[in-house]
């Protein structure tokens, strides 16, 4: 008998149809993956297997019991990831733990076996609220918070999405420490390398299952070399993506005019920066510039000190030593004018969803200070080159997530600043509008834009011109990827982040 028995569900939303006869199993101790882009069905299928939702047609079975006729029982069976962080921020990890167990009706000492080594790595910080940590431990603990019952089944609606390579790694063991006991693991996941840890894939899209196999099927049937290519290679042919072409895996090419600019006083200065926080050493003495034009990515593991320098470096922080320009500005004394000058797209959505694309335009426009008719020229510049102007009018609430991004990138950009600063500005997005997305990056660095970005995806990294990576809030290493992958005797840029940052102490 499978854990998970999916058979022809569908379910609409008004006119739209999330999800579209679907089937698919689960069987027992096996990890299926489900792969697929913004608004293709994932949460509301999860959503249904968690008796969150109702079926329009078809059933879904749970260890074999019908998920709207028995619901108390199900839930009894499963332990939910939401996407999104679900549990108490001012809780602590302790009482966060406490909490699930008695909502379960279980007590604690009883699943503690299975959490276990979960828990152990999170057990130095179990007086701390939730809130206050890493991604990587929140996710940690919302898996504790969904395994204390002892359920048969796991439901993970992307578990990692905004986590680093080094957690994400660690995570995925511990899936396979519970798929060793038994456990059915159902997972989606923006990562493509996650993809190839599951015994099977589903690839979804429009509410429809494209196909379901194991990775190393479905490389040899598309004959791709990973399922992120497969998963591109399908949606092409459901003609659901227009502006993938010109994009390409591996680092970069350095553009000539690039070189050129190199000569001309760097966009960005740091010299021996540091903040602290009383005792704590956030950003300890960091060093760099980055030229005009340049993709400068900016990496490291939750904790690092990565967000720490980049609200110094936008304005937002005063640094405690040491000295950097933005944009010619003084990071210490012109923090007003950096924010000015420089376009910031942060981790968090920034724009305002009851308010139309075009009215956010104009609303922001109005924060830097534009005219109305500039704002009206460079808005419909921007959107007619993301083929959005026609949609101007709609609510952002209303859009998928990719295009949110993509239209936050471009409010950022409203301005025309010479530097624009993206932390994370892809987390969460399938690799279709992943791709997009980078199109509109290396353009405007084509342009001179020099872009200062933060990333878990490391195969973004390839494609910066130059990278940093940051470990217990210094810098380790800094140069082209072509020059760290030799430095560190690599083949790609996650083995040398996993290499440096599982050196790092903070958690």
């Amino acid at each position: 008998m499978n854990a998970i028995e999916v058979e022809n569900i569908s379910k609409s939303y008004g006119s739209v149809k999330a999800l579209d006869n679907v089937s698919l199993s689960v069987g027992e101790s096996e990890i299926v993956g489900l792969i697929g882009p913004d608004g293709a069905g994932k949460t509301t299928l999860f959503r249904i297997l968690a008796t969150l939702l109702l079926p329009d047609s078809g059933h879904a079975l749970i260890d074999g019991i019908d998920v709207e006729k028995a619901r108390r029982q199900v839930r009894s069976s499963i332990g939910y990831m939401p996407g999104r962080f679900s549990l108490y921020p001012d809780l602590s990890v302790k009482e966060n733990i406490e909490f699930y167990a008695s909502v379960f009706g279980v007590p604690v000492k009883k699943g503690y076996q299975l959490i276990a080594p979960v828990y152990q790595q999170i057990a130095p910080f179990a007086r701390r609220p939730a809130g206050k940590l890493s991604g990587g431990m929140k996710q940690k603990l919302a898996l504790c918070c969904a395994l204390i019952h002892r359920p048969k089944v796991l439901l993970l609606d992307e578990p990692t999405t905004g986590v680093d390579v080094v957690s994400r790694q660690e995570f995925w063991d511990l899936l396979y420490d519970l798929r060793s006991q038994g456990i059915a693991i159902l997972a989606s996941t923006p990562y493509m390398d996650e993809a190839h840890r599951c015994q099977r894939v589903a690839l979804i899209s429009q509410g429809r299952i494209m196909e379901t196999d194991t990775p190393d099927n479905l490389l040899q049937k598309h004959a791709c070399s990973t399922v992120e290519d497969v998963f591109i290679k399908l949606m092409d042919q459901k003609s659901t993506s227009t502006a993938t072409s010109g994009h390409s895996s591996g680092e970069r090419p350095r553009c000539p005019a690039i070189s050129s600019r190199e000569a001309e006083p760097p966009s960005i200065t740091v010299q021996g920066l540091t903040k602290r926080f009383g005792d704590f050493t956030a950003v300890d003495n960091i060093t760099f510039d980055v030229a005009k034009g340049e993709i400068f990515g900016f990496l490291g593991a939750n904790g690092a000190g990565k967000t720490t320098a980049m609200r110094m470096l936008t304005g937002l922080s005063i640094p405690t030593e040491g000295r950097g320009t933005v944009g010619g500005y003084d990071v210490l004394t012109q923090g007003e004018e950096i924010k000015r000058h420089i376009g910031y797209m942060s981790q968090r959505f920034s724009l305002y969803d009851d308010l139309s694309v075009w009215d956010n335009i104009h609303f922001f426009g109005g924060i830097y200070g534009m005219r109305p008719k500039e704002i009206d020229r460079n808005g419909r510049r921007l959107l007619e080159e993301l083929r959005f102007y026609d949609r101007r009018q709609e609510k952002v609430a209303d859009i998928p997530l990719g295009w949110k991004q993509k239209l936050a990138f471009a409010v950022a950009m409203l301005h025309d600043p010479s530097i624009v600063f993206l932390d994370e500005p892809t987390g969460g997005v399938d690799p279709v509008v992943r791709r997009q997305f980078w199109d509109l990056i290396r353009s405007a660095a084509d342009r001179g834009v020099t872009i200062f970005v933060t990333t878990h995806y490391m195969d973004e990294a390839e494609l910066c011109d130059r990278v940093s990576i940051m470990v217990d809030g210094k810098i380790a290493a800094i140069g082209s990827p072509t020059e760290l992958k030799q430095q560190m005797h690599s083949n790609t840029m996650q083995q040398v982040f996993y290499l440096l940052a599982r050196e790092g102490q903070r958690q």
